[in-house]
């Protein structure tokens, strides 16, 4: 169940020049949630994302993490994140272990606490056996495991994941998915964006459609689809309608987060 905010987004704006990135996005992600924000390609996802971290200045809003605002205590406020960026973070000439120890001292740990914290992470994203291998003879997925294994060190209260599953196989993204379940289980809080439909059907508790740079649609996978008049090609007979309103069933809902998409964006996303 989801708990209190962790993230608070309050009309924020993002400008390159005369162009707005994001136009005056609010939205709150809890406790024990996972929100994932859909979108075409430039529909201001990944900006969004940045303007959490802190990476691009805003021209309008507020961002607060755990009810901090970055100005108010930086290190505290950075502290809070987690970060598993699209593109891989690591360093290919060190070990598994040694990647790790950079980024843990990169948030302060040192010692006995950054060594108990390298065998949790790596133990928690099943690599504790590959710990002495350099990434660059892993698998595509354990790659990604590792990515994010360095984002967990700190032990983030905010964890954000900007397309973390690209160029996996579904055994790969299967087990991503475990982890970030266990965090969500945990009380974490995780934004997840990505441009395949199925992913968010699978991950996420509340979805959030960004087109333009604004968030035009917002609610869990059933609110979505339920805002939509039914589908002309599937009225539902009077014996079916349990079936449709729980979802039965995925099929339907998957269908109809589809049309949500496509209704809302003008394009169809990725399957």
């Amino acid at each position: 169940m989801a708990g209190q905010a962790v993230l608070s987004l309050e009309d924020v704006t993002i400008r390159y020049g005369d162009r707005v990135a994001v136009d005056a996005v609010s939205l709150e992600v809890r406790r024990g949630e996972v929100y994932g924000l859909l979108g075409p390609n430039g529909s201001g996802k990944s900006t969004t994302l940045a303007a959490v971290v802190g990476a691009v200045p805003l021209a309008a809003g507020e961002v607060r993490v755990a009810g901090r605002g970055e100005a108010e205590a930086p290190l505290e406020y950075r502290r809070r994140i987690g970060l598993v960026p699209q593109e891989l973070a690591l360093y290919d000439e060190l070990t598994a272990e040694q990647n790790l120890a950079f980024f843990g001292g990169l948030y302060g740990l040192r010692g006995g606490a950054l060594r108990r914290r390298i065998a949790d992470v790596l133990a928690f994203v099943r690599l504790s056996e590959h710990a002495r291998r350099a990434p660059r003879t892993f698998s595509g997925g354990m790659q990604r495991r590792l990515n994010l294994a360095c984002a967990l060190l700190h032990e983030p209260e905010l964890l954000l994941l900007d397309e973390p599953t690209v160029g996996l196989d579904v055994q790969s993204r299967d087990a991503i998915f475990a982890s970030l379940r266990e965090m969500r289980d945990r009380g974490a809080a995780l934004v997840f964006t990505t441009h395949h439909l199925e992913e968010a059907e699978l991950l996420c508790d509340r979805l959030g459609i960004m087109d333009r740079g604004r968030i035009i649609a917002e609610g869990t996978l059933d609110e979505l689809c339920d805002d939509l008049p039914p589908h002309p090609s599937r009225a539902p007979s009077q014996d079916s309608g349990v079936a449709l309103s729980h979802g039965g069933e995925r099929g339907e809902k998957a269908g109809g987060l589809e049309r949500v998409f496509v209704a809302l964006t003008g394009g169809a996303a990725e399957r």
